[in-house]
């Protein structure tokens, strides 16, 4: 178990030796700007898995609102509503899943 004086001391929060000065913020940013970060290979595959469900989910959302397209076109009156239905999906969901699957292809 960790005690809190432990995570208290001044030595451990800051990497610092007794008697050293306390980091300033050029410092610290310098610190951080020489560590490279490196992609996993198994971020992209687990990026991939995610893309998959996220198909298969807009898959069965598609389908769902192509229903409730229908159940509009059956009834006279609620005819008007369909056109709007369908044009939001695709202004919003479709272009999601297009941006979405650039993005993917984009990681390295």
């Amino acid at each position: 178990m960790i005690k809190l004086k432990d995570i208290i001391k001044e030595s451990y929060a800051w990497e610092r030796k007794f008697g050293e000065s306390l980091p300033t913020i050029e410092d610290t940013t310098r610190r951080h700007s020489s560590k490279s970060v490196n992609e996993d290979a198994r971020d992209i595959i687990q990026a991939k898995k995610l893309v998959q469900k996220l198909q298969t989910i807009e898959g069965k959302f598609r389908n769902t609102m192509y229903k409730l397209d229908d159940r509009f076109n059956a009834d006279f009156p609620n005819q008007k509503l369909s056109k709007p239905l369908r044009v939001s999906y695709r202004k919003n969901v479709t272009a999601f899943m297009r941006d979405m699957l650039s993005l993917v292809k984009k990681m390295k």
